[in-house]
């Protein structure tokens, strides 16, 4: 049985090799938060979350989260690019209040291309990659987070990790203006299979949350975040639209493990 294990080392792929990944200008505040019941992030803590979201009359609306990865990739799940048209959607950076259309630093990049994970389905492979047009700029408010390679050397256990989000509070409730973020505890991955009847793939997912504590619908592909020992920032996972528990008992969150699916992204972006 795999251990909730995070494997983190300074093997990279080379996507992340400069900037260095991982690093907050603005720190986060890590003594409480949750996104079901939530607490507010401190602006601008989490610098590679992105608005991943459909162009309107008005704008744009929100659709899901994402991670910034490289200079002209986003990291999101699968769920949330299937059937999407690269013309129809658009990835905003630099962002805490994503109702503020002035904010400052806040950039919006057009979609070159959207890549499916080929062996995605509803629950299992829930990978997807956003290419944008021009070049992300970093800066302050915009940094990429590093990712986990699968043959990294240095394995450090998390006892907890970060969810972001900007979805409801509550099941059925409105999404949120501001930026929240919960502390997340892993859970036992017998305890999960047997709350999912079966459907929960050690390999390829990650159990996280308890009562009050969790990610809701809007929060699907945002990140799954631990701490190394050395204050970088990794991707330990990717929230999943499958197994959304909205911090209920029974259910906790279900997020796809980076590790297993760093092949993917390193094939698709080609170091760039």
């Amino acid at each position: 049985m795999i251990v909730d294990f995070i494997i983190l080392s300074s093997i990279l792929f080379p996507i992340l090799a400069q900037p260095k990944c991982g690093y907050t200008p603005i720190l986060p505040d890590l003594n409480s938060g949750r996104i079901a019941g939530g607490n507010a992030a401190v602006p601008y803590s989490w610098p590679w979350q992105v608005v991943y979201c459909s162009k309107s009359w008005f704008g744009c609306d929100l659709k899901c989260g994402g991670t910034v990865i490289g200079s002209h990739w986003i990291l999101t799940a699968g769920d949330c690019i299937t059937g999407d048209h690269p013309g129809d959607q658009r990835v905003i950076a630099g962002v805490y209040n994503q109702w503020n259309l002035l904010e400052f630093g806040e950039t919006t990049y057009e979609i070159k291309n959207l890549y499916l994970h080929p062996e995605y389905s509803d629950n299992y492979y829930d990978i997807g990659l956003i290419e944008t047009i021009s070049e992300i700029k970093f800066g302050s408010h915009v940094q990429p987070v590093c990712l986990p390679a699968h043959d990294s050397a240095t394995v450090v256990e998390p006892n907890t990790a970060w969810a972001l989000g900007w979805g409801s509070t509550e099941d059925e409730g409105d999404i949120v203006g501001d930026l929240r973020q919960v502390n997340l505890p892993f859970v036992n991955y017998s305890t999960c299979v047997e709350e999912y009847s079966g459907h929960v793939d050690e390999q390829l997912m990650i159990c996280a949350g308890k009562t009050g504590k969790g990610s809701c619908k809007e929060d699907t592909g945002g990140p799954l975040l631990v701490q190394n020992k050395n204050g970088s920032w990794f991707q330990y996972g990717i929230t999943a639209l499958f197994g959304m528990s909205c911090g209920h008992d029974k259910h906790p969150g279900i997020y796809a493990r980076v590790s297993a699916l760093c092949d993917f992204v390193s094939k698709t972006t080609n170091g760039t």
